[in-house]
Parts: structure tokens; C-alpha cells; sequence
């Protein structure tokens, strides 16, 4: 039996907003492998099959272009599974097969000269965490009991800065005093204390300069982009970080489908309180870009803060 036979109500309706926003999101970005292969989980779930056999031609295109052949041949696989004599997808598997035999012959190639290959380093900004493949079994929390706080000195504010006066969205001096007054106040924050985010500080008087900004990060970073504003953020996935990277990072989970949890943040420059977020999560993580006054309204809210003066 499908999935969306035991879902709720509410869960249903939970569903189906993720739905509208993911194929928003996938039309602007239609390479974004991690938002298809959560769209395509989704359609199954509230039992629509053929949408999701839509999605999975999508995802074998994606992943092709974005060089990921072999997520490209599961996903063929899957279609052949439903339409077996789907011309352009066993095209595009005999192409596929080709390259990864290719790509086989060149490290065999590699290895004879130079010994044996390190496997790549996942990047912490492509959204693969632990619980992808290989990752450990099961799924939820990795246990925070007797860890001790780690050191997330670096914020990688003096990033963004810099990245925000390169692209010639601010100048030095519009710059340097905002970095100054989130540095101070994001100085020995403890307990519920919020973050504060240089992005949201440096367009306090240029708020039209936001969504341009936004545009360049996502464009430089590959995040895709999430209105937070706008989404019901399930409150139990939301708390499954620790304060210091939700208050503290302004980084914030936002849902879980399958074994894709989705976290959005301010500064996808902060790669030190990212890869902390990928250490205590046992999911694959997907990364979204939000404006920072939705994330730390968002956080209010969940964890019932006064608003700020």
C-alpha cells in the first residue's frame, strides 16, 4: 500500500504545501538534483505516482548534467522500472554508461601512476550529510549527551563582507562598521540567546538591497532559496539542533521528508557551524538560503523569544 494511506490531515495538507513550494523552486532551478528527489518522495506519499514518475525524468536529467552519473543511472532505473522501453532514458543510460566507463579507465589510469586515490571529501554546501549513502544506519539524531560545546569562534562574517564588497553590492565602508556591531553582539552568546546576522545588519538601511544580495549568494553557492516566511516550519524538526547552532548560527531545520532533513541559514559562508550541523544529523541535509528576519522570526516563535526592539 502507498504511504499516503495512514497520513493525516494535517500531514496531507503539510505535504502538499511542500509541493507548491518545491515545484516553484525547481522551475527557477532545474538542475537542483536534492529538491526533485525530495519533490518526487512527496508526490508519493500523498499516493500520486504518475507525478512522481514525472519528477524521476526530471531527476535523470539533473544529476546527468550536474555530472552525477550514478545517481542519473538509479534514477533511470526507476523509470525503466514503470515505462521500460522509455526511449530517451535508455538513451540516456546507454550515454551514462559510456562516460562511467570512461571515467573508470581514467583512474585505473591514475591509480598506476600515482598509487591509490583518496575517495573525494563530501563539500558541506552540496547538501549530502552523514546519513547519505554509506552513512551510518537508521536515522535520527547523532547523541549530543557529554559532548562538549565545541569552539565556533568563526562565523565567516569577514566572508560574507568581503564577498558582498567583491561583488560590488556594498562598499568597504558600508561594510566594516555592520561587520563591527554583529561581531559584538555575537560575542560569548549563551543559553537562548539570538545570533545576530551581518547580511540582515548591512541592508538595515539598504532593505532593497536584500533580495539582490540573496540572488548573488545563491548564484555563488548553489543553495537553493526557501521563504521561510511563508512555510510552516515543523517545530519538532526545527529543535532537533542544538541551541548554539539554531540561536547562536541562525541555521534552522525546517522539515523532513524520507531521509532528507532541510535546513536553511543566513551565511552559507559560516562552514565551520555548518559542518557541525552535519556532524550531529544522521539524514542527507539539504541547504537553503532564507532571509534572516524570517529565520530569527521563525526562532522566536518555536522557541516563544520576545521580538526584538
Amino acid at each position: 500500500m502507498l504511504e499516503h494511506t495512514s497520513l493525516s490531515k494535517e500531514e496531507h495538507s503539510q505535504i502538499v504545501q511542500t509541493i507548491e513550494m518545491f515545484e516553484v523552486i525547481t522551475q527557477t532551478q532545474p538542475d537542483d538534483y536534492q529538491s526533485l528527489e525530495i519533490l518526487k518522495d512527496a508526490y508519493l506519499k500523498i499516493g500520486q505516482p504518475a507525478e512522481s514518475l514525472r519528477i524521476s525524468r526530471k531527476l535523470v536529467e539533473a544529476c546527468f548534467n550536474g555530472g552525477s552519473y550514478t545517481l542519473a543511472m538509479q534514477e533511470c532505473e526507476v523509470v525503466l522500472l514503470k515505462e521500460p522501453n522509455a526511449p530517451e532514458i535508455l538513451a540516456m543510460l546507454g550515454d551514462i554508461e559510456a562516460r562511467l566507463q570512461a571515467a573508470g579507465e581514467s583512474i585505473v589510469q591514475g591509480t598506476g601512476k600515482a598509487g591509490l586515490m583518496q575517495p573525494p571529501l563530501g563539500n558541506s554546501s552540496n547538501g549530502s550529510g552523514s546519513g547519505g549513502p554509506g552513512g551510518p544506519p537508521g536515522g535520527g539524531l547523532i547523541p549530543l549527551h557529554n559532548r562538549h560545546h565545541p569552539e565556533l569562534k568563526e562565523r565567516g562574517d569577514d566572508q560574507l563582507g568581503k564577498f558582498l564588497v567583491m561583488q560590488q553590492l556594498f562598499s568597504e565602508g558600508d561594510v566594516a562598521p555592520a561587520l563591527k556591531t554583529v561581531t559584538k553582539l555575537n560575542k560569548d552568546l549563551s543559553g537562548q540567546a539570538l545570533g545576530s546576522s551581518l547580511l540582515d545588519e548591512v541592508c538595515r538601511d539598504r532593505p532593497d538591497k536584500l533580495d539582490e544580495s540573496l540572488s548573488e549568494l545563491l548564484d555563488r553557492t548553489k543553495f537553493a532559496f526557501v521563504p521561510l516566511e511563508y512555510y510552516d516550519v515543523d517545530r519538532q524538526v526545527a529543535r532537533m539542533l542544538p541551541d548554539y547552532l539554531t540561536l547562536g548560527r541562525l541555521i534552522i531545520p525546517f522539515d523532513l521528508i524520507s531521509r532528507t532533513i532541510m535546513v536553511a541559514c543566513c551565511n552559507p559562508f559560516d562552514k565551520v557551524a555548518i559542518e557541525a550541523v552535519q556532524q550531529s544529523l544522521d539524514y542527507t541535509i539539504s541547504w537553503y538560503l532564507a532571509r534572516p528576519a524570517a529565520v530569527i522570526k521563525c526562532l522566536q516563535e518555536i522557541y516563544r523569544l520576545e521580538s526584538r526592539g
